[in-house]
């Protein structure tokens, strides 16, 4: 509903000249705004239909995207149609989120320190010469 407006269309109302306008003493600077920016926001009417058919064979307006969702949730669908009578159906299959993934246990590694003591304790046992056991002669 339009807002009542008692004066004529083009109307304008009276402008006081300048130099009837009372001065201000000192002009105060006005500092620059600057424009925010927020990304755009989007809004769309989702459709529900029974299945892909379904979704293939709704009206859609010529260059207007159409979102669909099946009753079930289980697809999403975007339907484009063109001037030339083709359309494009995008289908995507809703999922649920992914599990997170447990945290590593570290204390079943190795540290590298532990691992160069291992490695250097083997080297130094194959260094030193092996000595023969009794019952070991005696098998020859």
């Amino acid at each position: 509903m339009a807002m009542y407006n008692p004066f004529p269309v083009g109307y304008q109302p009276y402008q006081m000249p300048y130099y009837n306008q009372p001065q201000q003493m000192s002009p105060q600077p006005q500092q620059a705004q600057q424009p925010m920016m927020t990304p755009p926001t989007i809004r769309a009417e989702i459709v529900q239909v029974d299945d892909e058919q379904a979704a293939a064979n709704y009206p859609v307006a010529v260059g207007t995207p159409q979102m669909m969702i099946t009753k079930d949730d289980k697809y999403i669908f975007v339907k484009t149609a063109y001037a030339n009578g083709q359309y494009q159906l995008d289908a995507f299959e809703k999922r649920p989120p992914r599990p997170k993934e447990p945290p590593v246990d570290m204390s079943a590694y190795v540290t590298r320190d532990e691992l160069e003591k291992r490695l250097s304790g083997i080297t130094e046992a194959q260094r030193r010469p092996q000595k023969r056991t009794t019952k070991e002669e005696g098998d020859e």
